[in-house]
């Protein structure tokens, strides 16, 4: 931890401290002492009976540690009548001061939370401008409250931030916040093939790995919705690393050009189903035609699952116009 050296105080001490001169007889100066308050007395650093425990000397800030010289502890006893004085006299008393530790990852996310309240940014990154990470916080014993960010400033057009760290009821932070300068990414998630892909492939969750990448790398590529892709089919073979594009992927095909299919027809109540052949390949949704083999007219209908198509007669008017000429033999 930081050493800190610390000036001595000694206009806190009266003329009145001196009526404790005839009370006290001895003191022992202590190696190292542990504080929680912003002050230390002489109670503190020296063992012995009825020692004063007025503030005289500035602390170290919460959770650090530092030295008060013992030259500078026996001219504040010896004002106050205090005479003798044993223990380390020429050397110096280690001084810790308690606090609470908020863990950098605390910081971390309050930041992210406010960045992305503040800039609209779903999945921001950042970097320090000192290229350090969020240090740890220490505050004052007792307290509880979360680190919260203040005064945060975001530039639009460069995403440079600057924002002060505070957490309530910290007089150390309050007078001294943790200032954090740095520039923002606005971060995406791309989708990345784990391993080669063939032609037609259905891709599932082990097909894909997640990679995060800036918005402003990725400008003019038009990547796939991760969540989206599970039962995409590949559209031409894909290689493994690649990014997964709109363009590299397709709904699978459900019925290949040529195939057998169950054709279904219903009206009303009515439900029809027969032989059919598939003038071209489909996927889900999509409409084809359809050769009936016994009547050899052509039919359109909408794929619906592997290998069977449907027509209904309550079909939206394009549709219906496109089968009129074709109706089910």
């Amino acid at each position: 931890m930081k050493q800190l050296i610390f000036s001595l105080g000694l206009a806190a001490i009266g003329l009145a401290g001196q009526s404790f001169a005839t009370e006290m007889n001895s003191a022992v100066l202590k190696g190292s002492v542990t504080v929680s308050g912003p002050t230390i007395s002489l109670a503190d650093v020296m063992a012995g009976v009825d020692l004063p425990s007025d503030g005289l000397f500035v602390a170290p800030l919460p959770g650090q540690t530092g030295t008060i010289r013992a030259s500078r502890v026996i001219e504040a006893a010896l004002k106050l009548g205090i005479q003798q004085i044993v223990g380390n006299t020429t050397g110096s008393i280690i001084i810790t001061r308690q606090g609470r530790h908020i863990a950098s990852s605390e910081v971390d996310a309050s930041l992210r939370q406010a960045i992305m309240a503040k800039g609209e940014i779903d999945q921001p990154d950042y970097t320090l401008i000192n290229g350090a990470g969020v240090p740890d916080l220490y505050v004052e014993e007792g307290l509880t409250g979360s680190p919260t960010i203040t005064d945060l400033k975001i530039d639009r057009d460069t995403l440079r931030f600057s924002a002060s760290v505070t957490v309530q009821g910290s007089a150390t932070l309050s007078k001294m916040p943790l200032k954090l300068e740095g520039q923002i990414s606005d971060m995406m998630d791309v989708p990345i093939a784990s391993h080669a892909l063939n032609k037609n492939d259905i891709i599932t969750a082990g097909d894909i790995r997640i990679e995060k990448h800036d918005r402003k790398s990725m400008a003019g590529i038009s990547t796939a919705r991760p969540s989206a892709l599970k039962g995409q089919a590949a559209r031409a073979p894909i290689t493994a690393g690649s990014i997964i594009t709109d363009d590299l992927v397709m709904k699978p095909i459900l019925v290949e050009k040529a195939m057998a299919v169950s054709v279904t027809y219903a009206t009303g109540g009515l439900h029809l189903t027969l032989r059919g052949k598939a003038n071209e390949s489909g996927a889900l949704g999509d409409m084809i035609s359809v050769l009936n083999p016994q009547s050899k007219k052509t039919l359109f209908a909408t794929v619906t699952g592997p290998g069977t198509v449907a027509i209904s007669s309550d079909v939206p008017a394009p549709v219906a116009s496109r089968q009129a000429t074709n109706p089910v033999q």
